[in-house]
């Protein structure tokens, strides 16, 4: 290989990052580094979803019970607490009961700081046969809001007619 070769007109491009590109790519990972990567070696806030989701899972399931029942003796009523909403035991009396079981009630693991509250200082309520909400303390049907609160605070609601979304 002579040396005139190097110098002579056979340029050929060279493929690679120029510094601002190298500069770019640095800083976005740097955002990224800050902002995301904390939530993936940490659940915290992530129960809250996982609450919500479970408590509308829970309460849509309580609600079509409730419109099929067709024996209105019994009275089917949703308790709430800080710690647990369920369905508890249909009593003719609607006085206190038992919790149902696992399939309609959810509970808050202790290692989990996460809190139930409910509007209105309510502490249970019920469905009609249409599949809206009663047992408030204002106009008959109501509207309920549920609060999942933890690291972040999430809401339910149950509007008048019987719509369990997330807020």
């Amino acid at each position: 290989m002579n040396s005139t070769d190097k110098y002579s007109g056979n340029y050929q491009a060279q493929y690679g990052f120029t510094l601002i590109e190298l500069v770019v790519v640095i800083i976005l990972i740097a955002i990224m580094s800050v902002s995301v990567l904390p939530k993936f070696f940490s659940a915290n806030g992530f129960e809250e979803y996982t609450y919500r989701d479970e408590v509308i899972t829970t309460l849509r399931a309580i609600q079509l019970r409730s419109m099929q029942q067709t024996n209105n003796n019994n009275c089917q009523s949703i308790q709430v607490t800080a710690t647990m909403i369920g369905l508890l035991k249909p009593k003719p009396s609607c006085i206190d009961g038992d919790y149902m079981g696992d399939s309609t009630t959810v509970t808050i693991q202790n290692n989990h700081n996460v809190v139930f509250t409910i509007t209105d200082g309510l502490s249970r309520f019920s469905f009609s046969s249409m599949g809206r909400p009663l047992g408030c303390n204002s106009v008959e049907p109501c509207e309920i809001t549920l609060t999942v609160s933890g690291e972040q605070s999430l809401a339910i609601e149950i509007n008048r007619e019987g719509y369990i979304h997330a807020i």
